[in-house]
């Protein structure tokens, strides 16, 4: 076949087409995440809220999380894990599509680096290719504390005054956020946590809310006696909340991370409350899946939670209900977040613009 020579029309159309074709991603930090609101929980709550609404009416594809952990035998805190959420939504005419990578190592602590970082990638609607990449330890950290925001609205008695935190991270900071916009009348927060982080978190938290937050010796201490209880460690694999330290009626606890509270306690349940069971149930690291595998509670016991956010079903029924919130955290919800700061980073000039090709054509 004869080559096409320089000068040839169809030569010039074909480099004019590769030319024209450069690919531009956005690439924003952290501190431009923080900047576009990516940390503000409150707004996420509002993104968030919508989509469960969408995903009620099937506007959103949502995968299993998938989690890629490697075990070393005898290692005591393991050798970490990556999770991976992927999510489409139909976010009222503008279709995500998102993808979260996320690291935790609970050994980055001591080295001054965080426990858990990683990445969102947007990808573009029409071609499928990226889109923008942003950091994805604050919206991850963000939407975990608006989702307990949206539930503890539905769930926490109105007049509660104190609770109960066990776990002084990142996660329980915005947790803590997420909670005081719920319940406005709260005054007072017990922490504990097993090293030096409870009283940072005291300090600090206390500044920026205005609380009163005293750091305990133990769990039990943190616990004992109170309406709410808010769990949030990293990765544990044994209860730190044991049932008989958990009063009798009208408590309403948050189990954020894994297997943290003794299933047995799920027996006094009135609800457990997933956002939703089946991703729960297929990861099946959490305390309400292993009640149910360790047949301590059925699982027709365990509801979701987007009924209960779009007003199908009640929330709190009564002063003595005991309901378990089990939340395992969703891609659709890094998804919403994520898309509201990148139209906010358009919006501002904000973000480094990366060429991911200047053409196509490689081979």
């Amino acid at each position: 076949m004869r080559n096409l020579g320089e000068d040839h029309p169809l030569f010039k159309e074909q480099l004019k087409n590769q030319i024209s074709t450069n690919k531009e991603i956005l690439f924003l930090s952290m501190e431009q995440v923080v900047e576009c609101g990516g940390g503000d929980v409150t707004l996420a709550a509002q993104d968030i809220q919508r989509a469960f609404e969408l995903f009620g009416q099937g506007e959103i594809i949502q995968p299993p999380k998938t989690t890629l952990k490697v075990t070393t035998k005898g290692a005591e805190q393991g050798t970490g894990l990556v999770n991976f959420l992927p999510a489409y939504v139909n976010f009222d005419g503008d279709e995500i599509y998102s993808v979260k990578a996320l690291g935790a190592m609970p050994s980055n602590v001591q080295n001054g680096v965080p426990r858990a970082t990683g990445l969102i990638t947007l990808f573009d609607s029409k071609t499928k290719s990226p889109l923008c990449i942003m950091d994805a330890q604050v919206i991850s950290a963000t939407r975990t504390g608006a989702v307990s925001l949206l539930a503890a609205k539905k769930f926490v008695r109105p007049d509660v005054e104190e609770i109960g935190m066990v776990g002084a991270g990142v996660n329980m900071r915005t947790q803590l956020l997420g909670i005081k916009a719920a319940i406005p009348g709260l005054k007072k927060v017990r922490v504990h946590s097993r090293g030096e982080s409870k009283y940072r978190f005291a300090i600090e938290m206390s500044e920026r809310t205005g609380l009163e937050i005293i750091p305990v010796d133990t769990a039990k201490e943190a616990v004992s006696g109170l309406d709410m209880i808010v769990t949030c460690l990293p990765n544990v694999s044994q209860p730190v909340v044991m049932s008989d330290f958990v009063k009798s009626h009208g408590v309403t606890v948050f189990n954020i991370g894994c297997y943290e509270c003794e299933d047995t306690l799920l027996k006094r349940m009135d609800r457990v409350v997933a956002d939703i069971w089946e991703q729960g149930k297929h990861r099946g690291a959490q305390t309400h899946a292993i009640a149910v595998k360790n047949g301590v509670i059925n699982e027709n016991m365990v509801e979701d939670l987007a009924p209960v956010l779009t007003g199908k079903k009640p929330g709190r029924l009564t002063k003595d209900e005991n309901i378990f919130f089990c939340p395992t955290g969703l891609g659709f919800e890094d998804a919403v977040v994520a898309w509201r700061v990148y139209n906010r980073a358009k919006k501002l000039g904000l973000g480094t613009k990366l060429d991911l090709w200047k053409t196509p054509k490689w081979i």
